[in-house]
């Protein structure tokens, strides 16, 4: 393939690349759909390797573009809902047009052609608003083409991708697991979320350190996995209540699953939190009319999807005063939130 500099490469050098027409090449740039896959996936590789960028998206910097790009999967998740609501609150604040992309699943492949969409678009930057399972980050920063604004990753682990803006997962159970052990119970299970997640392992890490600095063992039947949904709660605390017989109070890894326990708990004759305390993770708006209303660790998903926005705008305008999300990683601190089902009459 002839290099050309890449300040001087055409589309009419991309389509002769490519052996196709430059309408071709138009189409895959604007995202059309009347292109077939394998063509477009030849297109984008040469793309990539040339280096090329589209005319549209030079011109739309130079016009200051007002869009931004959010990737995201699991919106059926209360938290990545309320977060996607955040940047959507802070972009229309200023000014900025969203172009949204909904994944399939978690652990999609193949973003590359999503991504290079999103550069036609002439995005300013791109919110990665999906949580880290698995190994998606990595899926996704192995596919992100060579002249690709920048991107920032929420909820996930800070060495996982460049730049990030989580909550502090593992102090959020700490203080929570810390506030049991201060109310007298001493035999604290927990219910995890599903542990390919990074943020319900970091919850289950929080709990299981506040035990142990606290001078308690921690065991494998103390804790039980759960899906983030009631259903997959109420089995968790099943398992955990025929294993565990001195249990006391669980510390559950969201309050949707929360609900689930306190459910089961009431149909057990077991009375909360005088024979079981019960504690959760989120501060969903139910939380509150819980019967008892539940303990709980409140995250500001607004703020988080707001810092997001705010760091796309500051990495194109440094002048701009957001000390709040001047690191490459930011991480938000949770709020410990102390109701009636963990304080014992």
């Amino acid at each position: 393939m002839q290099q050309l500099s890449r300040s001087k490469l055409t589309i009419k050098d991309v389509a002769r690349a490519c052996g196709v027409s430059t309408q071709t090449i138009s189409r895959v740039l604007n995202d059309r759909a009347d292109v077939s896959p394998s063509t477009r996936g030849k297109v984008l590789a040469v793309i990539d390797q040339m280096g090329y960028q589209p005319s549209a998206f030079a011109r739309g910097m130079r016009q200051q573009s007002t869009n931004l790009g959010v990737i995201i999967a699991g919106l059926q998740h209360k938290g990545i809902s309320k977060s996607l609501k955040g940047i959507t609150q802070e972009a229309e604040i200023h000014g900025m047009n969203l172009i949204l992309k909904e994944l399939p699943s978690f652990n999609s492949l193949d973003l590359k052609p999503l991504i290079q969409s999103l550069i036609a678009h002439k995005v300013l930057g791109i919110i990665y608003a999906t949580p880290e399972v698995g190994n998606n980050w990595a899926h996704v920063q192995a596919d992100i083409p060579q002249h690709c604004p920048p991107m920032v990753f929420l909820k996930g682990n800070s060495s996982s991708a460049p730049i990030t803006i989580s909550i502090d997962n593992y102090q959020g159970a700490y203080s929570i697991t810390q506030h049991l052990i201060q109310q007298g119970y001493r035999h604290i299970a927990h219910i995890s979320g599903p542990m390919d997640w990074f943020e319900a392992r970091e919850r289950k890490r929080g709990w299981a350190q506040a035990l142990l600095d606290a001078g308690y063992r921690v065991d494998d039947e103390k804790w039980s996995e759960g899906a983030w949904n009631p259903a997959s709660g109420q089995a968790a605390f099943e398992r955990l209540y025929d294993r565990y017989s001195k249990m006391d109070a669980v510390f559950v890894a969201n309050d949707q699953m929360a609900l689930a326990v306190l459910n089961a708990a009431y149909r057990k004759g077991i009375s909360v939190p005088d024979q079981l305390g019960v504690a959760g993770f989120d501060d969903i708006s139910e939380s509150a009319y819980f019967i008892p209303p539940l303990t709980t660790v409140r995250q500001d998903f607004r703020e988080l999807g707001a810092f997001a926005v705010r760091k796309i705008r500051l990495l194109q305008e440094p002048k701009l005063a957001f000390p709040e999300v001047a690191a490459d990683t930011t991480i938000l601190t949770p709020e410990l939130v102390i109701r009636e089902s963990t304080i014992r009459s």
